[in-house]
């Protein structure tokens, strides 16, 4: 609603702002609270993993799985809301679900790295959810693009969220389908994620029971 009444007003050359701003907070949501589940994962966890032998990958593996299922649930109101701004349904729509899977691996991926270094180094728990906020803000998901000075768009072009948010508001607000730039930038930053965020879990996963 605060969405709707205000932000609506601020950016009056916005066509269906309600829809533009929620088709970028669905999946800022799913980002936040994803990120921060599984990186607080294994601490959370710690005696569970002390007494039993469980690979610890699968506590941020089932928090993953818990942040698409509330995702996927949510896009029931929005379709709902869709309707409602006379968005008709699309067959292009479906493309939402090979970006969601490339959006889940990056976040599976930097948090990954996150949980790793959580158990050894506390304060990057209280570090994350300190730069949550800014990456909010950095990241065009109230405001369009085009209003980011031209001085500052390399901001944009290095943050990965607005490549898979642009890709999500390309296919479910345009009604378009990406360019084969975009598809390649959210396959690649996944990829490059994973093996990163897998790495370093590998390299420190065996200092874990030392160290929870």
């Amino acid at each position: 609603m605060i969405f709707l009444l205000i932000f609506s007003e601020a950016f009056p050359q916005i066509q269906n702002y309600p829809v533009f701003a929620l088709s970028g907070l669905i999946f800022w949501t799913f980002f936040s609270t994803t990120s921060a589940h599984i990186m607080g994962s294994l601490i959370e966890n710690s005696a569970v993993l002390r007494s039993l032998a469980v690979p610890p990958l699968v506590f941020p593996v089932s928090q993953l799985m818990a942040g698409l299922f509330n995702l996927f649930m949510s896009f029931i109101p929005f379709a709902i809301i869709l309707h409602f701004f006379g968005r008709l349904p699309h067959i292009s729509d479906l493309l939402v679900l090979p970006i969601v899977l490339c959006f889940a691996g990056f976040i599976m991926g930097v948090s990954l790295a996150l949980a790793a270094l959580n158990v050894y180094f506390r304060d990057i728990g209280l570090l994350w959810n300190a730069l949550l906020p800014a990456f909010f803000y950095i990241t065009p998901i109230a405001y369009p693009s085009d209003l980011i000075p031209e001085r500052m768009r390399w901001i944009t072009e290095v943050n990965p969220l607005y490549h898979y948010i642009n890709a999500f508001r390309t296919v479910l607000y345009d009604g378009l389908v990406p360019t084969a730039e975009t598809w390649y930038v959210i396959i690649a930053m996944a990829f490059l994620s994973i093996v990163i965020g897998g790495y370093l879990f590998k390299v420190l996963r065996p200092g874990f029971i030392a160290n929870y």
